[in-house]
């Protein structure tokens, strides 16, 4: 089995919650990533290399307070990307002095 990171997986599936959708006005891949991404650059990472270590993460993930901390982060993130969105035609793409390029966004 692959390491997978746990905070990855649920932060993705938090992405998804239809409250957090509405903060965005571009749902396109590249808004997503970067919103995953700045995110994540301010969560701990969970590292798990096994079913049971995933599970573990996930029971831990339940408790209120690291869940709503994934969701802070994404939100906050979610509120940057679409102010200064990054893909073609966004108007903002190639500006030098973007916030989310500072916070890690997903382009090379």
């Amino acid at each position: 089995m692959p390491i997978v990171n746990m905070t990855e997986v649920l932060a993705r599936q938090i992405l998804k919650d239809p409250e957090l959708q509405k903060l965005l006005p571009c749902h396109c891949d590249q808004c997503l990533d970067d919103v995953l991404a700045m995110a994540l650059n301010h969560l701990p990472p969970r590292y798990a290399t096994t079913d049971e270590g995933q599970l573990y993460v996930q029971v831990e993930y339940l408790r209120p307070q690291l869940r709503s901390d994934i969701l802070r982060e994404l939100t906050q993130a979610a509120l940057r990307v679409s102010s200064h969105p990054h893909h073609p035609g966004s108007g903002d793409a190639g500006a030098d002095a973007s916030p989310a390029e500072g916070e890690g966004g997903s382009r090379a």
